[in-house]
């Protein structure tokens, strides 16, 4: 997974060749075959924008020489995950599986193409969500657009499972003639009523045993789903300090892995975005005064001389051009040529370098519009 980090370390990288490649790939089916390709179509395009950089051939081929290797291994695509990013400069080749999709992409230019990335930030966090059922227990590892499944190897995938375990025969010994009912603890999953309360408690402790270790590695939101009893007897052992208040209140028996990711996405998109959505209210709020702007000149300029301290990119939008540091002018243009910049990756670049916020957002969701807003620092 990547993180803020690795793309601030991406940002931070200043090079006179960096080749960045943005490819949709396939975690199964007949199109993981395809991926290969796709990716030797990309690394000749990426040729193609280096020769007419007047880079050397010998130059090409040592940049190209690494991520050439990944078409011949056959392991390599079988663990791809929606998308695949690929960083090459003279000293370096790093590459990413990222959880969500984009478009094609090569850029050559001084720096990295970050934009894409973005998302990972405000937007394409994982979260977990634990399904707590008598039948069949289910950690999901989530983002918005994907689901997968984090196997439990030492705690029980069901009560049945649970009963068979050498700790429940030393439960039943402890609490032998103390059953109680299950207090409706799984009440509406059809489970046996005059099962000992103190099991299904002891049943809920192994389980958080094993995925508080497991979250702690993780170090994800956790969502709990199921019925009310169940996730509040949950709540009571649980140790893990990133489970979240709200949960998904009903059955998770009858919900397919998918069907559960979404309603988790309801609880936790919120919790994702909300530095982002305070953000943009605080843009509304400053409409009319000089601390915020949709002038594309304005803020590419801002960004280098670090003023600016929330900036909003759209999704998969690029603008061309190079600001002349010594005039302060920014030049535009309206395609990529003679070496020039996708000023809102610059203007990327230089936010999050110099301390400052980046959000990426669909077209329609930008606040004014606009193709590139911004909150400074100062007027």
């Amino acid at each position: 997974m990547i993180t803020r980090e690795n793309i601030l370390d991406l940002a931070k990288q200043d090079h006179d060749v960096c080749v960045s490649i943005f490819l949709p790939t396939h975690k199964m089916g007949k199109e993981v075959q395809q991926d290969p390709i796709r990716l030797k179509n990309l690394l000749s395009e990426a040729k193609t924008q280096l020769q007419q950089r007047d880079i050397t051939e010998e130059r090409i081929e040592n940049l190209l020489e690494e991520p050439r290797k990944l078409l011949d291994r056959p392991s390599f695509w079988r663990h791809n995950d929606k998308g695949l990013a690929l960083f090459i400069s003279e000293d370096d080749f790093i590459y990413y599986r990222i959880p969500h999709s984009f478009k094609e992409r090569v850029m050559v230019g001084e720096h990295f193409l970050i934009t894409p990335l973005v998302p990972m930030i405000s937007l394409e966090g994982s979260f977990c969500i634990l399904a707590l059922s008598q039948k069949n227990v289910r950690l999901l590892r989530c983002t918005r657009d994907s689901v997968e499944q984090i196997k439990l190897d030492d705690s029980p995938d069901s009560l049945e499972e649970f009963q068979k375990f050498d700790v429940y025969q030393q439960n039943l010994q402890h609490h032998s003639g103390q059953g109680s009912g299950n207090k409706a603890i799984f009440h509406g999953q059809g489970g046996s009523e005059d099962t000992d309360t103190e099991v299904l408690i002891n049943y809920l402790k192994t389980i958080e045993n094993e995925v508080t270790s497991v979250m702690r590695k993780r170090n994800d939101p956790l969502i709990l789903a199921g019925v009310s009893g169940a996730t509040a007897e949950y709540d009571k052992v649980n140790h893990y300090n990133r489970l979240m208040e709200e949960s998904i209140s009903q059955n998770p028996d009858p919900q397919s892995d998918t069907e559960i990711k979404d309603a988790g996405w309801k609880i936790i998109e919120s919790y994702f975005l909300k530095d982002m959505y305070d953000a943009i209210n605080h843009f509304d709020n400053l409409t009319g005064s000089d601390r915020q702007s949709d002038d594309l000149t304005k803020i590419v300029e801002s960004a280098y001389y670090g003023k600016v301290e929330s900036l909003f990119v759209p999704i998969g939008v690029h603008r061309w051009g190079w600001f002349d540091m010594e005039r302060d002018v920014v030049h535009q243009s309206d395609e990529a040529k003679n070496g020039e910049h996708d000023l809102i990756n610059m203007a990327a670049i230089k936010t999050l370098t110099q301390s400052g916020d980046v959000y990426a957002l669909d077209k329609d969701e930008m606040p004014n519009s606009s193709s590139i807003a911004a909150i400074f620092r100062y007027a």
